[in-house]
């Protein structure tokens, strides 16, 4: 690489840091959070004051609503006064004239008052509600004489995550992603969205004499890579070589794979050197796939996941340092640095 074409990337990667950093960032952060707090106490307001009081007792108040793990809706409601407390109830989701129903449990919380609460496994290939994609609506649906009663839903119920995780709303099974909200109306809704094309890896072998990715493809570009085995792209960062390696099945898995990582070719006289992979199947945005992170409930991923380093020696006896680590958006990158003994 010529001097000004490397004084340009150094100058470029010192730029993206600097901007990173910057105090105006954290101010835009305080503000995001300012208004996203303000809108939830509006909304809040505008369903206890205006919309419960409409409803004239045809509707539950939601206290809590979220998809925690991907694939498992929790509701938690309050039930109106002179709605049936004893009787069976149960959670529909109707999306134009069809509905699905799971089983809810009435109960008093610990101040006495009737409520409902249900825990439903979303998606049919893991056993759940055979649910497409598309928005569904939410209701409470109690047995009483002499026909069922209906209650709408009102009210996010949207949890308050202080802590160090979140919740996920991609399905680690069906890559599908769930997303709470609420109509123009206040009722509760879901959306579900197809999976999206990703490459995660699963794990990183590592051994004194090799290393080796598994990874796992989702998505659409699982059917890219049925019936052929992938061709993994090694790409160095600062020269933008290019080593491509084909990657071998796992059995029993048809969607995860092993492909061994050529240290031996990741080595040069520069010293420190980067490389990440990617597959040469083109994600939404018209871009080769990364392989990456895995989905995860962790607000800051890259303090918590962070891989120890290691030390290999590549086919050629040459000892390789290497040190996994992950992007901002998740692409899993080696850092391999040459090393003349194995001692510290």
């Amino acid at each position: 690489m010529s001097a000004p074409r490397h004084a340009l990337r150094v100058i470029k990667k010192s730029a993206r840091i600097a901007l990173r950093r910057s105090p105006v960032l954290k101010v835009g952060a305080a503000v995001r959070d300012g208004v996203r707090s303000g809108v939830a106490t509006g909304r809040d307001t505008l369903v206890d004051s205006v919309l419960m009081p409409a409803a004239h007792g045809s509707a539950a108040r939601v206290r809590y609503a979220a998809v925690l793990d991907g694939h498992t809706l929790n509701l938690h409601a309050e039930l109106p006064a002179g709605a049936p407390e004893d009787a069976p109830a149960r959670l529909v989701l109707a999306q134009g004239a069809t509905e699905l129903r799971a089983d809810a449990r009435t109960h008093r919380d610990d101040a006495g008052r009737p409520c409902v609460s249900a825990t439903v496994l979303l998606g049919d290939t893991i056993g759940g509600l055979p649910l497409g994609t598309g928005r569904w609506t939410l209701a409470l649906e109690l047995d009483a004489a002499p026909a069922p009663v209906r209650l709408r839903l009102l009210g996010d119920g949207a949890p308050g995550f202080s802590g160090p995780t979140r919740a996920l709303a991609v399905c680690p099974h069906t890559g599908r992603r769930h997303h709470m909200g609420i109509t123009a109306s206040g009722q509760l809704r879901l959306t579900v969205a197809p999976a999206v094309s990703r490459a995660e890896v699963l794990r990183i072998e590592r051994s004194f004499t090799g290393a080796g990715l598994l990874f796992a493809v989702h998505g659409p570009a699982a059917d890219a890579t049925r019936g052929a085995r992938p061709v993994v792209e090694v790409v160095e960062q600062q020269r933008r070589r290019v080593l491509r390696r084909t990657a071998e099945p796992l059995p029993g898995d048809d969607s995860a794979w092993r492909v061994s990582v050529p240290l031996a070719d990741m080595t040069g006289t520069s010293g420190r050197q980067v490389w990440t992979f990617r597959l040469p199947v083109r994600n939404r945005r018209g871009r080769p796939l990364d392989l990456g992170r895995r989905d995860h409930d962790l607000r800051t991923p890259r303090k918590v996941l962070t891989p120890a380093a290691f030390t290999v020696r590549a086919a050629d006896g040459t000892f390789v340092q290497v040190k996994p680590q992950y992007t901002r958006r998740g692409a899993l990158q080696l850092v391999c640095t040459p090393r003349t003994s194995v001692t510290p």
